[in-house]
């Protein structure tokens, strides 16, 4: 059954897709037509129409051409908005049990990341200590050693 009803919306799939590039090829042919057979029409008496479109159609044949042109449009747009209204929405995601112990296992996995993160910060804040605590000895022996020969050389004179 599950088949023929993903069957059945692959069919409307492909009648949507045929009938998107049936508009598109309507539209393009219906250009094509209105700027090819369309004549020039004088908009100022003061300029003449001075060229002229070969095979042109006669202003009632364009016209009721026209027309025609927007009529087929038209009945194929209605066409394409029914199919497309025929189609099936996407199915709401349904909570499973496998979504709800994904949810218990990325909690469990936040909290000790928490944790492990915690112990990190408090081993890098031990570090600094032991940092500071060794420049300062370091420090002291530098200072005692700076110290030191200034008293030998001030006891030997």
């Amino acid at each position: 059954m599950e088949i023929v009803q993903e069957t059945s919306h692959m069919d409307r799939l492909t009648q949507t897709q045929n009938c998107i590039d049936d508009l598109i090829r309507i539209m393009a042919s219906s250009l094509h037509y209105l700027s090819r057979n369309a004549s020039f029409k004088q908009l100022d008496p003061n300029f003449p129409v001075t060229q002229s479109i070969p095979n042109a159609d006669s202003p009632e044949q364009y016209d009721q051409n026209r027309k025609e042109l927007v009529s087929d449009f038209l009945h194929k747009a209605k066409q394409l908005e029914y199919l497309i209204a025929q189609l099936p929405s996407s199915p709401a995601p349904a909570s499973s049990a496998r979504d709800d112990a994904d949810t218990a296992d990325f909690a469990q996995l936040e909290t000790e990341l928490q944790s492990v993160n915690d112990e990190y910060l408090a081993a890098l804040d031990q570090a600094e200590n032991l940092q500071r605590r060794l420049q300062a000895s370091l420090n002291g022996v530098l200072e005692s050693k700076r110290q030191q020969p200034a008293t030998t050389s001030s006891s030997s004179s």
